[in-house]
């Protein structure tokens, strides 16, 4: 009896069940035929969900993580994986240990991380160009050395293969069924949406973005869910909604499962993706704003060259100056106040889902990449069978 070959996709970062490592990659290759376990933060207990093996980990913070790092290589290794597939970059370390010990190692590069040193709150200013560095080297380092690298953007994948990384680029893009638009005439109550990370950056955004649609649009409706990264960002965001008026019309809530998303999204007319002009959104496409379009959500977006360039020849959202509150404004007042407008809009964001920006099409990337890995011969040759 021929055995499915296995791999471990080992984060202590992401959660277990995260949209990219588990809803998309961990079960396209479970559905290909791989044996998956996922380690990954998680309120446990064990369990598997959609074939794929979740094993929880705790959240951990500090000299914490250090721990959590050693008990996640513990777990990983008893796996008796053919293939680690590690997401986090303080896990290159372990990606090197686990190369040198002639094990297959895939690095999941889902962020420009160096650059994402330049916007983590927790790092004293000063010391941020110094982490960006630090990390950069362990990227140059570690990467070449590995059998493969995915990456979810074409910036950061130009970076590691001037490197000599061996590089695939797997978008974080949505199925074709995942999210699908509402029937017509179907209510949508919420006038726009944004769901995601939110870091104080995004909310000093929105919170002028809404301040200036009032202007313009005085009863629109926001529905903005995740987690702010701190209590005085949360603070300063509610204090900036009071001073405008617009506390009864901003609603702020936390996270939500992956599947709650595709409802929030059915009840939205627009979407926005208010990134600053900063060397990681540059490079990095957040995923939110494919998923807006698969929904039928018109979307408006900051001009980045980046976002730019994978839309381009689609017309498939409104891209604004990052920045300019204003102008994020208007086209949002556009959009709603010209709903023919909106829905033309989201018409060619769905059909731009339907050719290019859809997960069907990076599953085969993925696949390829597998069955390329040098794993041994018996598992080699499966993994070419579930891919041809």
């Amino acid at each position: 009896m021929r055995l499915p070959p296995r791999v471990c996709i080992l984060s202590v970062v992401r959660p277990a069940r995260d949209v990219r490592t588990f809803h998309r990659e961990a079960r396209s290759l479970a559905r290909s035929g791989w044996e998956v376990t996922v380690i990954g933060r998680d309120p446990g207990p064990a369990a598997t969900v959609d074939g794929v093996r979740i094993v929880p980990l705790p959240a951990a913070h500090g000299p914490g993580r250090v721990v959590v790092q050693a008990r996640a290589l513990r777990l990983a290794l008893a796996t008796h994986a053919d293939v680690h597939h590690l997401t986090d970059v303080e896990l290159l370390p372990a990606a090197l240990l686990l190369r040198r010990a002639g094990r297959t190692v895939i690095y999941d590069c889902i962020e420009d991380y160096p650059a994402y040193m330049e916007l983590k709150a927790w790092i004293p200013a000063q010391l941020r160009p110094v982490a960006r560095r630090t990390v950069a080297a362990v990227e140059r380092l570690v990467a070449p050395r590995l059998d493969a690298v995915l990456t979810a953007d074409d910036g950061t994948a130009a970076r590691l293969r001037a490197w000599g990384a061996n590089v695939a680029v797997v978008h974080n893009f949505p199925a074709r069924d995942e999210f699908r638009p509402p029937p017509p005439g179907m209510p949508r109550p919420i006038d726009v949406v944004y769901h995601g990370s939110l870091p104080a950056y995004h909310l000093t955004a929105m919170a002028e973005i809404a301040r200036a649609l009032a202007a313009h649009v005085p009863g629109a409706r926001w529905r903005i869910v995740g987690a702010p990264d701190s209590g005085t960002a949360k603070r300063a965001f509610a204090a900036a909604l009071a001073r405008a008026g617009l506390s009864e019309r901003v609603r702020l809530s936390g996270r939500v499962p992956f599947p709650a998303v595709k409802e929030l999204l059915a009840g939205a007319r627009t979407g926005v993706v208010p990134l600053p002009d900063v060397a990681k959104f540059r490079v990095n496409v957040p995923m939110k704003l494919f998923e807006y379009l698969a929904a039928g959500v018109a979307a408006v977006a900051s001009d980045l060259p980046g976002t730019r360039a994978l839309l381009a020849g689609s017309d498939a959202a409104i891209l604004v100056p990052p920045g300019d509150h204003d102008a994020f404004a208007d086209a949002l007042a556009d959009l709603l106040r010209d709903p023919a407008r909106a829905a033309a809009l989201a018409r060619r964001g769905r059909a731009a889902v339907e050719e290019r920006f859809h997960w069907e099409r990076e599953e085969r990337t993925l696949l390829r990449v597998y069955a390329a890995l040098p794993c041994r011969a018996g598992v080699r040759r499966v993994a070419e069978e579930m891919v041809a």
